[in-house]
Order: C-alpha cells, then sequence, then structure tokens
C-alpha cells in the first residue's frame, strides 16, 4: 500500500511539473516570438523612416544642384566673354535665395538625418552640404563658367557617393554611375529592342520620285469613293 502510495504520489508530481514545465516553456517560447516580432517591426520603421528621410534628402540636394546651375549659367564663358550688367544682377537676386534654401531647408534636414544614418553616411551627407556651398564661390568671384562647372560635376559626383551608400545601408544594391560617365550612342533605348525605324509606316512618297502623291496612311480617312465593307452585309 505505502509503495502504491508513493508511486501515486510521484507520478502526480511529475505531471504537475511536466504541466508547469510546459506552461513555463510555452510562455517562454511565447516571450521571445513576440520580442523577435516587436524588434522585427521596430527595425521595418527604422528602414522606413531612414528610406523617406535619405530620399528627402538626396531630392533635395539634386534640387539645389539644378538651382546653382541654373544661376551659373549666367557667368561668362570664359576670360574673353565679359559678364553683362543684365547677367550680373540676375546672380545679385538669385543667389541669397539659394543660400537662404541652404540655411533653412538643407541643414535642418541633414540635423535630422544625422540623428539616425549610419557614421559613413551622416559624414557623406555633411559632405555634400559643404559641397552645395563650395560650388557657389566662383559665382561670388564672378569666375568664368569654365572655372564653375567642373566644381558643380565633383559636387554631383559626391552626391552619386552618398546615394549608394544610402542604399548599401538599407540593403540594396548601388547604381550604376549613369550621370557622369558617356553613354552609348542609342541611349536610352534598349538595344534588343525595336528601333523607331521599325514603327515607321511605308508612304508611298518615300518610295516614289518626287512629286508623286502620298498614300494615305493606316489611321486616315478613306477616300469617298472608296468601298467601306459593311460588317452585317451576308
Amino acid at each position: 500500500m505505502t509503495v502504491s502510495w508513493i508511486a501515486a504520489l510521484l507520478t502526480g508530481l511529475v505531471g504537475v511539473f511536466g504541466v508547469l514545465g510546459g506552461s513555463l516553456l510555452t510562455g517562454t517560447l511565447n516571450s521571445r516570438i513576440e520580442k523577435h516580432k516587436r524588434a522585427d517591426e521596430d527595425e521595418r520603421r527604422w528602414i522606413a523612416d531612414r528610406r523617406r528621410l535619405y530620399s528627402r534628402y538626396t531630392m533635395m540636394c539634386e534640387s539645389m544642384l539644378r538651382d546653382i546651375d541654373h544661376i551659373g549659367v549666367f557667368l561668362g564663358y570664359d576670360e574673353q566673354h565679359n559678364l553683362s550688367e543684365e547677367d550680373d544682377a540676375l546672380i545679385r537676386e538669385d543667389l541669397p535665395e539659394y543660400f537662404a534654401k541652404w540655411d533653412d531647408e538643407l541643414q535642418p534636414l541633414l540635423e535630422e538625418l544625422q540623428l539616425i544614418s549610419s557614421t559613413e553616411v551622416a559624414d557623406l551627407s555633411d559632405r555634400i552640404s559643404g559641397a552645395l556651398m563650395e560650388v557657389t564661390a566662383p559665382i561670388e568671384k564672378r569666375e568664368a563658367f569654365v572655372e564653375y562647372y567642373p566644381v558643380w560635376f565633383q559636387a554631383k559626383d559626391l552626391l552619386t557617393v552618398l546615394r549608394n551608400a544610402m542604399r548599401a545601408e538599407l540593403g540594396v544594391g548601388a547604381l550604376p554611375d549613369g550621370s557622369l560617365v558617356r553613354r552609348e550612342e542609342d541611349w536610352p533605348w534598349l538595344p534588343a529592342r525595336p528601333s523607331a525605324e521599325h514603327y515607321r509606316q511605308r508612304h508611298r512618297a518615300m518610295d516614289t520620285a518626287p512629286g508623286a502623291s502620298p498614300s494615305v496612311s493606316p489611321g486616315a480617312r478613306p477616300a469617298e469613293d472608296a468601298e467601306i465593307p459593311n460588317g452585317n452585309e451576308e
């Protein structure tokens, strides 16, 4: 009897501890799963926030490069071409707006970006901000256009480096540097796709001697004496 009682007690204890152990194990696993789930959601939100901010910053930099180029074109081309008074007035009118945009819009965006970006992206973002100010120096000094445009392309190249660093941080591959290298002669068309000539309609005027009347194009209205088929005819 005693042995049976002890066996029953042990069996009961094993069952109780088994249930408790299973509950603890299940709770621990569920806690870990929930923790990983929250971490994954936080990471996705973090990446989404970075992507939006990086996009805003690069778009702002591209916009400022266009803005300053619209001002730089008023410079005299070289030392033999003097800056006219009208062009100088336009530069004096537009350049302060560029500086205001750099100070009031780009710098706050840079501060926000540097709070969440990697060290490399933060450094490159600061560099392109400085480059957008450096490119104004030839314009402020009223130097020739040939002195201005190399600095502009240097800033454009730096923006390409920044964009690829951002893409690497977001887990996507680098873009080919198509903005600064010489493109193929038939760019932007794909060489494996039909050319414009493939879609050209063969007009009679192109195949006959000068003075011959051209044929009607496929989309033109047919002549009045032409027979128009009736789809309801038997």
